[in-house]
């Protein structure tokens, strides 16, 4: 079932892979600083309207040349850098501190939804041919991205002060309590940012973590054709339990997470850690099984053990997630900036692992990829329970 009419060998597919983390990486690093700055609204439509022509324009760059299909992905990473920088930031403007593990829960669902969609649907539209097969699929993402666009530009404000969709009461709690707007001119506090350990322990759980991302939304349903020898057809659907369990489980475990913080019953720096601790820890665990014991005699072992690595994977939100964006709520698109930029650099070297791994023509490829995995995860998930928090730094306050 695995057809095309796009020879393209598995190197070059590769490359395409890691195109727009490289973009990523170029704007990743201002991108939450102009969000802090200048208001997070106005860089998100932009981005995003950008990343929906491209995708429109997909099929036609590609059939064009390969090159220029390649120079587009990087553009597309380019805007890609801007997206979760300025959500934090916004995040950080409208949530307050006891409810922003459900807040981080809720928005971030659309990775999953995106990711364990797209491979079903994706999988789907590549047999039908009456709707130009893979070439739907661009379409009908760049579709959803026009309906976005219109929401989001006529529904969404930089701050609850500047929205007119919610009540005078409710905005002046906000702003009272979360939100109150910076001068544009604030200073950045780098020279702090850059001594924290606490920020570096965010850094390091989130480089393991978008390793791991990368893998299964990129390389999973490559494991699943070469290891476990699946039609394309059964391909999508074990490939959308990991990301169906994520989606579920992130948004239980922050209510849990968040009604502790609210209780009492433990103070935020705890309930980050025991949650950063679970996901790193027991991923690591369901990663050497998945190394070790699924094949091609019994692949349904894998779709059990990425049922469970979902469920782990989850508390990464209530763990490293809300610890970098509650040290220091007013710099949020900043500190993600940096964040997401250790992110990128970790996408692209799992994607290039990968394609070495491959190319060297070593044996046991994914029970090397896996393991790694599973390394970065103790290396990183230990580093985070000595010096992690969940409570604002002394750096991070401003005054008002």
């Amino acid at each position: 079932g695995f057809q095309g009419d796009l020879m393209w060998p598995p190197a070059r597919q590769a490359m395409l892979f890691s195109a727009n983390y490289y973009g990523s990486l170029a704007t990743m690093l201002v991108s939450g600083t102009l969000a802090d700055k200048f208001g997070p609204k106005r860089m998100l439509t932009i981005a995003i309207s950008v990343m929906t022509l491209l995708t429109l324009a997909g099929p036609t760059l590609a059939e064009m040349s390969y090159w220029i299909y390649y120079a587009s992905r990087v553009l597309l990473g380019m805007c890609e850098g801007f997206v979760i920088p300025c959500t934090n930031a916004m995040g950080g403007r409208w949530f307050p501190p006891n409810e922003k593990s459900a807040m981080a829960a809720l928005y971030t669902s659309g990775n999953q939804i995106a990711a364990g969609s797209s491979g079903l649907v994706g999988a789907a539209l590549c047999k039908l041919d009456l709707f130009g097969g893979w070439r739907a699929i661009f379409y009908l993402f760049g579709g959803i991205g026009i309906i976005w666009f219109l929401v989001w530009w006529f529904v969404v404000s930089d701050h609850p002060s500047e929205n007119r969709w919610i009540r005078a009461e409710e905005a002046e709690y906000l702003e009272g309590r979360v939100a109150a707007k910076t001068k544009n001119d604030a200073s950045i506090p780098w020279k702090s940012i850059l001594l924290a350990r606490e920020v570096y322990a965010c850094l390091l759980c989130n480089f393991t973590f978008s390793f791991l991302v990368s893998i299964n939304q990129n390389l999973l349903p490559l494991y699943f054709k070469e290891e476990l020898r699946l039609p394309i057809s059964m391909n999508g659907l074990y490939t959308v339990v990991p990301f169906l369990t994520q989606l579920i489980m992130k948004n239980l475990l922050a209510s849990v997470a968040d009604n502790l913080k609210s209780a009492g019953t433990m103070s935020p720096t705890r309930v980050v850690k025991l949650f950063q601790a679970t996901a790193s820890f027991g991923t690591a665990i369901l990663l050497v099984c998945m190394a070790l014991f699924p094949s091609c005699h019994r692949p349904w072992l894998a779709a059990v053990i990425l049922f469970f690595y979902g469920i782990f994977f989850a508390g990464g939100i209530c763990g490293f997630f809300t610890s970098l964006i509650s040290i220091a709520p007013a710099y949020a698109g900043t500190l993600t900036s940096i964040s997401m930029g250790c992110g990128q650099l970790a996408s692209i070297i799992a994607t290039s692992t990968v394609a070495a791994i491959t190319y060297q023509g070593w044996p046991h490829k994914w029970l090397l990829v896996f393991s790694i995995g599973a390394i970065l995860q103790v290396l990183t998930g230990t580093f985070f329970l000595v010096f992690g928090t969940g409570e604002p730094a002394d750096w991070g306050r401003i005054e008002q």
